[in-house]
């Protein structure tokens, strides 16, 4: 039993994202879409789950591999986070109405021997449908992503995480076969990711991922679909064999075009010669040679020119000065608005230190940014920066001033550069020519993380705020910026549950602790 696609095209006013794809995913697989940004990975996804349609081609689902959704626009829902959870679950909803009826009944009426053994039936049903089991299960699900303490909170109420972690209870409680999930580890720390992902690998369901997280893909995916060019290439195995025979498949491309380029070159040569022949005999001969070895070229199907992603970056990042030896210092610091979000914090933060904020979702990481950006005042204590720190921010959602702008005159204009400068600085962060005119609202947000990115490089920052920089990052964009911030001469402050991208920068740690 398997899901099949069979030449499926899809477009977004005229223009192809995805275009003769074709693959098949078998029943109990676990498997990633990948991709660069923007290449229609999430629309694959939803296309399989049927949310979106598309405009020819065949698709294949089984009646009984029921697909369940990670839906990423929440409903307006009156009443709290568990009820919203069950609200789905009819079956339950009916038992339950019916056993507090009864309940209420039976109080009225002292004791009734028929109203009894009726409450007996509905409860025998509610335990039959596994009534028990499903709140048991959302306990220890919610538990498990650390939102028991919200469950009867009202649900409009919380935050835009919160949500999306009651959501993706609500999906895994479902009986669905088919687990489309979409960035499920954006919004979880780090205890709720080893959750999740432990759930993954033992549960006997399909599972169908697009995701950032490369530790997450590694412990649990085995398939990977890259969609590159509209299509799908599909490689078996771990995170680190799809690298590898990613590799080997882009060497093998560039021998291939390098072969065929000059097989077209001998062919050009001869073409010449005869031409040249021919004018020198005044022999026709020579030119009917010619033109059918132009018609030979003519049928031959060029390959396109390989282009491997990781050479399209390649600026680093330098800081224009040095800076102070000791670069943050918190001294008895509280931070908060009206509450006090965690314990007392004393830190010095050094020169060239790369550091990791890390504590549970709620306990003030990016509140301790914006302390110390000065958005926020401490509750007490303080916090002070040395002589001569440039400080840079990458938040967690990139904001441009005028996103209707052009790429090319927003440099030109808040980094004060000359249009050549500008356009070269661009291209050595992986934006050539046909991107200089459009606007900015039209990039993706992995893009517009580069932009950020490229911006507070060009204007010599020596300490950088990073909160969440491979959120939006396809695969290889994450590692280009690893090897980026790798080189950066100063201080790096990072919030970040990519794990692989804090062992990579070799982070020391600072942990908040619940107040």
């Amino acid at each position: 039993m398997k899901i099949q696609i069979n030449n499926l095209i899809k477009s977004y006013t005229g223009e192809i994202v995805l275009e003769d794809l074709s693959l098949e995913i078998v029943k109990g697989s676990k498997c990633a879409i990948v991709g660069e940004n923007g290449c229609g990975k999430s629309t694959l996804l939803k296309i399989i789950a049927g949310i979106e349609n598309y405009q020819a081609g065949d698709l294949f689902i089984p009646k009984e591999m029921g697909i369940g959704y990670m839906v990423q626009i929440f409903p307006n829902f009156e009443g709290s986070s568990r009820e919203f959870i069950l609200s789905v679950f009819e079956d339950y909803q009916r038992y339950v109405q019916q056993i507090n009826q009864l309940t209420q009944k039976m109080s009225e009426n002292n004791f009734d021997n028929q109203l009894f053994d009726e409450y007996t039936k509905v409860f025998s049903k509610f335990e039959q449908t596994g009534g028990y089991d499903l709140e048991n299960s959302l306990e220890a699900y919610a538990k498990g992503l650390g939102i028991d303490d919200v469950l009867d909170q009202s649900f409009n109420t919380l935050s835009g995480g919160q949500k999306t972690r009651i959501v993706l209870v609500q999906l895994l409680l479902q009986n669905h076969e088919v687990l489309c999930l979409d960035e499920p580890t954006n919004h979880l720390d780090m205890n709720g990711i080893e959750w999740l992902e432990s759930y993954c690998k033992n549960t006997n369901k399909t599972l169908i991922l697009v995701s950032h997280d490369r530790q997450f893909l590694m412990n649990v995916v085995s398939v990977f679909y890259e969609i590159e060019d509209g299509q799908v290439v599909t490689y078996h195995g771990n995170y680190d064999s799809y690298r590898t025979q990613r590799h080997e498949r882009y060497l093998r491309l560039v021998l291939n075009y390098e072969e065929q380029q000059k097989e077209i070159q001998k062919i050009r040569l001869a073409i010449r010669r005869y031409r040249q022949w021919g004018h020198e005999s005044d022999n026709e001969d020579f030119f009917k040679r010619a033109k059918a070895l132009e018609k030979r070229i003519d049928r031959i199907e060029k390959l396109p020119k390989p282009i491997e992603i990781r050479n399209k970056l390649s600026f680093d990042l330098k800081s224009t000065q040095t800076g102070s030896k000791d670069v943050v210092i918190a001294k008895d610091l509280i931070i908060g608005y009206d509450v006090q979000l965690c314990n007392e914090m004393n830190f010095i933060i050094q020169r060239k230190e790369r550091v990791a904020i890390v504590a549970p979702n709620g306990t003030g990481k990016t509140t301790l940014f914006k302390t110390l950006l000065g958005e926020i005042k401490p509750l007490s204590g303080e916090i002070t920066f040395g002589q001569t720190v440039d400080v840079g921010y990458l938040p967690q959602i990139i904001k441009f001033e005028n996103d209707s702008e052009r790429i090319l005159d927003y440099f030109i204009r808040v980094c004060n550069l000359e249009e050549e400068k500008a356009r070269r600085y661009l291209a050595w962060f992986g934006f050539y020519s046909y991107d200089m005119y459009r606007y900015i609202s039209s990039f993706s947000g992995g893009e517009q993380v580069r932009m950020r990115l490229l911006e507070i490089m060009l204007k010599g920052c020596n300490c950088i705020l990073l909160d969440e920089p491979t959120n939006h990052l396809d695969l290889l964009s994450c590692e280009i910026i690893e090897n980026v911030l790798e080189k950066f001469e100063g201080t790096i402050l990072v919030i970040s549950h990519d794990r692989l991208f804090l062992e990579h920068l070799k982070v020391r740690t600072i942990y908040l602790e619940n107040y």
